[in-house]
């Protein structure tokens, strides 16, 4: 019985270190990444796969930086456990994600988009529009800082933060007053044109002209 119950706790404790090297480091950094790039739903195997290559990034890096250290106090040991298996799987998502940005900004890997509608918004560039209905309407609006562009799954949600008035030939004349912006599904409008926008719109001042 002394036997079985040491086999046990040894396979108990292996597949413990297992899971705190490898498995959770791997999910945490997998749900950070969900949150901060769009990503379709995915079958348990993808996620799976995705959560082991974020483990093994991770301990590639905090397997030695652990052992290295490897501290006497329970305490200092628990802190740079925490570190090592909790805090950085955090922080590799967003690295990721900067290195990713940079490499795109510097033009060495193609923008990372699923459709033309995201690959306009990643730019994160303010815009006049003008957006054309089915009925032949059309208004003017402001996207700044403060609106949102849904992207893939969901492309083509927007919220736009002002609206401006347009005249006949579709100038921009002014802002709304007290305007708070408008949310548009995709099966609202019919088209959205784009004008530069080099400086934030504030109420009642300068004007957008359709170049």
């Amino acid at each position: 019985m002394a036997v079985w119950s040491d086999l046990l706790n040894r396979f108990d404790q292996s597949h413990l270190l297992l899971f705190i090297v490898f498995v959770l480091p791997g999910f945490i950094s997998l749900r950070i990444w969900s949150l901060i790039v769009p990503r379709t739903e995915r079958t348990l195997k993808d996620e799976l796969l995705d959560a082991f290559g974020f483990g093994l990034l991770n301990a590639v890096i905090a397997v030695p930086l652990f052992g290295s250290i490897a501290p006497d106090q329970k305490w200092l040991a628990y802190a740079l456990a925490v570190l090592a298996f909790i805090l950085l799987p955090a922080l590799w998502p967003f690295l990721i994600d900067w290195i990713l940005r940079l490499l795109q900004a510097v033009n060495v890997i193609p923008l990372q988009s699923h459709n033309a509608w995201d690959g306009l918004f990643l730019r994160r560039d303010p815009y006049f529009m003008i957006i054309h209905f089915d009925d032949g309407r059309r208004i003017g609006a402001y996207y700044g800082s403060q609106s949102i562009a849904s992207l893939y799954p969901n492309s083509g949600y927007i919220y736009v933060e002002k609206l401006w008035y347009l005249d006949e030939h579709g100038k921009f004349v002014s802002e709304i007053p007290d305007s708070k912006g408008i949310v548009l599904r995709p099966n609202d409008y019919k088209f959205i044109e784009f004008l530069a926008a080099e400086v934030p719109a504030t109420h009642g001042e300068g004007d957008a002209e359709r170049q």
